[in-house]
């Protein structure tokens, strides 16, 4: 089975070489118990590491089933070792932390078999050993003999025809030590045993063989008594490493060392999320962006993801449109534009000025929009999106609006679906700052991603889209009354109005009129010329319905008429889009210009310079994340070694 030939093997130094093997000849066959004797140093444990291909030889060759090993490279040894070969070390080598079944189990597993199969093969070495009844035992709680026990049942867990035994009793008293000899005597009539031992004496009633060696040299080879002949047992091939066998392999370990795994765990753990903030602050201060100086006469939302958009040549915006701008890495186009500049305010980002002080919640209020100089705005970082940019697997309860004063928001409390808020809007830029909306808008959906931001209905944002114009109306008298011409910012829907000829005027114009006059305009139909930037068109309204508004000069109307004049007046040429990172703004740009679109990218219009604290603040937050990461880990390094110990 195994064969040396003229096996030598010598080991160097800088100024000398050593023989420790020297033209070795044997052969070995199954059934034989063979001890190998000699001093220190006379080449016992050198024969027996090329045996086990654990160490090379430089002259001569080693037969394995008539096979030569001369030109094995590292993978067959290790192959060779692995299914040919099973150890039993002089300090046993055993898993202390595991119980005597599983330090045989884990032999199986590393074969691939499944847990079940190892354990059920694990009993059956046990029972061959006499430690059926100590399974359960921790390895580290046996006698030296059970130890040695253990370390030959894990041996004949690899399933091999030959066993490599170094010093086995070398740590046992008389008694143990003769066990074992008995145990591998047993074991020798299947199979080939080769046992290194210095004790001749103890062993020499056991074997069937004996070779003693001197100065790397074979001295002594005799046969005590020729081994039976018999056919050598094939064992099932060997199985390879899958998952099953590293994740049943791990199992184990943590369950027998549940305080050194979980100190490992939160270990490993806290090392992660270390790294992920420090690699997180690396991160964001590689963004220049965050060291430019901003300015907000063009834009009042510098948000770095957003693009104005307009194709060229095209007035009017088409569906078709806005769908070609929706490419690669842009998660959002608004149709306002004009609105993502607009800020809302929900209850929370205002507070309500009385005598003096502030209130949060005051009471209901009967007229839509209110005096700026009644309300403090606390958090200006929200600007207006419009619900078209959304659709209704975006929800997690509710729906889209639907109605002219609706909205949709995330929140985890369902309860808030279906009631109404009051929401402020205001534009400090172009309507002053003394100039603000407010509409009680309803709750009817509730997002599934967690955002701060809101959208609104359309009708809300057409609202606010036609805000950016400036409009005047010239009242039309009869024969005894002059004309009056009147400058306002915008025209909004009164819900209080429901007549199409209905209208209301801000107090500031009623306060221009006299009573008869109010009484002649309300008793007679009277004919308003509206004027915007572009167009203008003349109405007949029955001002009937005129009534105090607020102190803003705005004209009210009803939902019907606001419709009609939003179809005259509204500028739809330019629309919005959002990329999912600043990151991907360029690639977007460049490809939205090939197909035929102008581009303007709002936060790089608003840069005006970089400030050179914040860049001097930016490259030390770099080092700072850089350092920290290098020492954590290690740290970690450091301590994990330090347990695995």
């Amino acid at each position: 089975m195994l064969k040396l030939e003229n096996i030598s093997k010598y080991y160097y130094s800088s100024s000398s070489v050593t023989c420790a093997l020297r033209k070795v000849n044997l052969e070995f066959k199954l059934g034989e118990f063979v001890a190998i004797t000699g001093e220190s140093g006379s080449g016992k444990t050198t024969l027996l590491n090329l045996i086990s291909g654990l160490d090379s030889y430089e002259d001569g060759e080693m037969y394995i089933n008539g096979n030569q090993t001369s030109f094995f490279d590292e993978y067959d040894w290790e192959k060779y070792r692995k299914e040919e070969i099973a150890f039993i070390f002089q300090h046993y080598n055993l898993i202390d932390s595991f119980t005597v079944l599983e330090n045989v189990i884990v032999s199986y597993l590393i074969d691939g078999y499944s847990f079940k199969e190892a354990k059920e093969k694990s009993k059956e070495k046990l029972k061959l050993v006499g430690l059926e009844k100590d399974a359960g035992k921790k390895a580290v709680k046996l006698s030296g003999g059970q130890k040695q026990r253990l370390s030959i049942a894990r041996a004949l867990a690899k399933e091999t025809n030959i066993i490599i035994a170094d010093e086995p009793t070398g740590n046992l008293d008389v008694e143990n030590g003769t066990a074992i000899l008995s145990l591998l005597k047993e074991l020798s009539k299947e199979k080939l045993v080769i046992v290194v031992t210095h004790n001749q004496a103890q062993i020499e009633p056991f074997v069937t063989r004996k070779i003693k060696l001197h100065d790397g040299e074979v001295v002594l080879d005799q046969k005590v008594e020729d081994p039976k002949e018999f056919t050598p047992k094939k064992y099932s091939s060997y199985r390879t490493n899958n998952f099953s066998s590293v994740f049943n392999f791990s199992i184990l370990n943590v369950k027998s060392q549940p305080k050194k795994s979980l100190l490992m765990f939160m270990l490993v753990l806290l090392c992660v999320l270390t790294s992920f903030v420090f690699l997180g602050n690396f991160k964001m201060n590689l963004d220049e962006n965050k060291t430019k100086t901003l300015e907000t006469s063009l834009f009042l939302n510098l948000d770095d993801t957003r693009i104005l958009v307009k194709k060229n040549n095209q007035f009017f915006i088409t569906p078709e449109t806005l769908l070609e701008a929706k490419i690669k890495n842009v998660v959002s186009v608004e149709p306002f534009d004009y609105i993502t500049d607009i800020n809302y305010y929900l209850l929370g980002d205002y507070k309500y000025i009385y005598e003096g002080g502030f209130v949060d919640t005051p009471d209901k209020m009967d007229t839509n929009f209110v005096d700026m100089s009644s309300i403090a705005f606390v958090d200006n970082s929200h600007f207006m999106r419009s619900s078209l940019s959304l659709s209704s697997d975006m929800l997690s309860y509710g729906r889209l609006p639907e109605n002219p004063f609706e909205m949709v928001l995330y929140s985890n409390d369902a309860s808030i679906l279906n009631t109404v808020q009051t929401v402020y809007f205001k534009n400090g830029r172009l309507w002053g700052a003394d100039t603000s909306y407010k509409y009680d808008v309803k709750i009817v959906g509730l997002l599934k991603e967690r955002t701060e931001q809101v959208y609104f209905s359309e009708k809300i944002c057409q609202i606010m889209d036609l805000s950016r114009q400036q409009f005047s109306i010239d009242i039309m008298y009869k024969e005894n009354y002059r004309n009056m011409t009147k400058t306002f910012r915008n025209i909004v829907i009164d819900p209080k109005i429901t007549d199409p000829q209905g209208i209301s005027f801000d107090k500031e114009l009623l306060s221009t009129l006299t009573e008869d006059r109010i009484s002649f305009l309300k008793e007679n139909n009277t004919t308003l010329h509206i004027k915007g930037e572009r167009y203008k068109h003349t109405y007949n309204f029955d001002l009937s319905h005129a009534n105090e508004v607020s102190s803003l000069p705005t004209l009210g109307v009803s939902l019907e008429t606001f419709d009609y004049i939003y179809n005259h007046f509204k500028e739809k040429e330019q629309f919005a889009i959002f990329a999912s990172d600043y990151a991907y703004v360029d690639e977007i740009i460049s490809e939205l210009k090939d197909k035929g679109f102008d581009t303007l990218s709002c936060f790089r219009a608003s840069v005006t310079g970089y400030d050179n604290d914040k860049v001097i603040n930016q490259y030390v937050n770099l080092l700072i994340s850089v350092a920290a990461i290098l020492f954590i880990n290690f740290l970690i390094i450091v301590l994990g070694n330090s347990i695995l110990k």
